[in-house]
């Protein structure tokens, strides 16, 4: 009896050590055991160097926050940190709504937090989560650079001091958390480097920037408020990468963001400071050729994501308000016979 008893109790433990796991992932496809696609795309990837014909063009889209998909010339689809509202409670929410499910090739995240993290919004072959050194697929060549998430921002809220209020963390080095450490991810693809900030410190040490290089396409962490890189700090980091496009993110996003949550605002007076061109859509296409032209050039997108947000609110027309409908007797279906 005693034996079953120590037996049940580790099947429970078991049981408990399984629902956890699910639930930190969000309860989908952040576990592979709960996903419904297969890795045909990756064998494929590996057999024939790709998904089909190089098309000679890059293809990046922006869902919101940091998150972007970049889509190689022969088709591999990469997915830089999805994000959704936190689930450990020590946050309030951010989002609007959790980030919609997207399917990609390779899953990556610059660093353990609810708005780069949510892996359980990807449905991908295989997640490269804080990664250091080279990673090779087809024609796509990344690089993983193990840096520090920005420890004191220069904006008017004081975040380093709202994390030490709310989970009683400093997180500045030397005693920083993992959740406070991030990768860097250089993507070289199609003739293009593409860098991927994350939310690194404004100043990391000279050999970083040594394993950076010049870069074509630069994704920053810009907003006018200084959540992650300030104005000042966007100038410097654009001039050091030398990149010829600058994309920023992690901005307000109407429809993506609650208003005001945090303080968070768009990056629209920053990019106004700069060349630039105001994308009129959530997806850009570049080619090398194209690319070369610009320097230190500005692409916002803006407002724009490449899913639907919910747009406005429906609304009832003035005057003409619907019926309340009488009450249904659903349950009647089920009287007995």
């Amino acid at each position: 009896m005693r034996k079953m008893n120590r037996l049940m109790m580790w099947v429970v433990l078991a049981f408990i050590c399984a629902a956890s796991n699910v639930l930190a992932h969000g309860g989908h496809g952040g576990s592979a055991q709960l996903q419904k696609h297969n890795n045909d795309r990756t064998i494929a990837a590996q057999a024939y160097g790709g998904l089909h014909e190089d098309k000679g063009e890059v293809t990046i889209s922006f869902y919101g926050n940091i998150a972007f998909e970049i889509i190689s010339p022969r088709g591999v689809k990469m997915f830089i940190d999805p994000w959704r509202n936190d689930i450990t409670g020590m946050f309030p929410p951010w989002y609007v709504r959790d980030m919609p499910m997207v399917r990609t090739d390779i899953g990556m995240v610059t660093h353990a937090h609810f708005d780069h993290d949510a892996v359980d919004r990807l449905e991908a072959d295989m997640v490269l989560e804080r990664m250091a050194g080279k990673f090779k697929l087809a024609d796509v060549l990344i690089t993983g650079i193990a840096e520090k998430h920005v420890c004191e921002t220069q904006g008017e809220i004081v975040y380093r001091q709202l994390v030490i209020d709310f989970i009683d963390q400093d997180r500045c080095p030397p005693n920083e958390t993992l959740q406070w450490d991030n990768s860097m991810y250089l993507i070289e693809t199609g003739g293009l480097r593409i860098l991927h900030w994350g939310d690194n410190r404004q100043n990391p040490p000279e050999r970083v920037w040594e394993m950076i290089g010049d870069v074509d396409i630069a994704i920053l962490a810009i907003s006018d408020d200084g959540h992650i890189l300030s104005q000042k700090w966007a100038d410097i980091v654009m001039e050091k990468t030398k990149a010829n496009i600058v994309i920023p993110g992690h901005y307000f996003v109407k429809g993506v963001n609650i208003p005001e949550a945090y303080g968070l605002e768009s990056a629209a007076q920053w990019t106004a400071k700069h060349e630039h061109t105001l994308l009129e859509s959530g997806t850009i296409t570049l080619r090398p050729e194209d690319v070369k032209k610009y320097d230190q050039h500005v692409m916002y997108f803006g407002d724009h994501v490449a899913h639907p947000t919910g747009g406005s609110l429906p609304r009832n027309k003035l005057g003409s308000l619907p019926n309340v409908p009488e009450p249904v007797g659903a349950w009647k279906r089920f009287a007995p016979k």
